[in-house]
């Protein structure tokens, strides 16, 4: 069985990709761009968890545990993903070893359950904020020239 097409989407900066809490129904490959991961905690305050770029993908977590999404995305650039929707992802998956399924669905469970403990705990890496904003003043450079 071949992989269904993929759609193309088109992110501006600010511009929310997945939301946390939200039912998951794609899987996004970047194909240029870059978009920040994070949690919002118990006090309001943005955990960042991470910078997707191109080549990498986001929305597999919620995909293969059928949960909703651990964590907002967010374009910080002027981004470019490749869509695959749920359906298309479930055929793939009937197509792999069930043993394969079931740990890939146990790690983004374990996965989800590290989110859960950052947001809990308020755990920042400062050096991810520091590049995020580094990546968000150059956007600003660039509408400014």
């Amino acid at each position: 069985m071949k992989v269904d097409k993929f759609d193309t989407v088109e992110f501006m900066p600010g511009e929310y990709i997945l939301r946390e809490g939200a039912r998951c129904d794609s899987l996004f490959i970047v194909k240029s761009g870059q978009i920040e991961i994070f949690r919002i905690d118990t006090r309001k305050n943005k955990i960042p968890l991470g910078i997707v770029d191109s080549g990498e993908y986001l929305g597999e977590m919620s995909l293969i545990a059928d949960r909703s999404h651990s964590a907002n995305a967010v374009a910080i650039t002027k981004t470019i993903c490749l869509k695959l929707t749920s359906d298309s992802m479930e055929k793939q998956l009937k197509l792999a070893p069930p043993w394969l399924v079931s740990l890939t669905r146990g790690l983004a469970l374990k996965l989800y359950q590290t989110n859960e403990v950052l947001k809990r705990n308020s755990i920042v890496d400062e050096s991810l904020s520091t590049a995020i904003k580094a990546i968000q003043d150059n956007e600003l450079k660039k509408k400014v020239s």
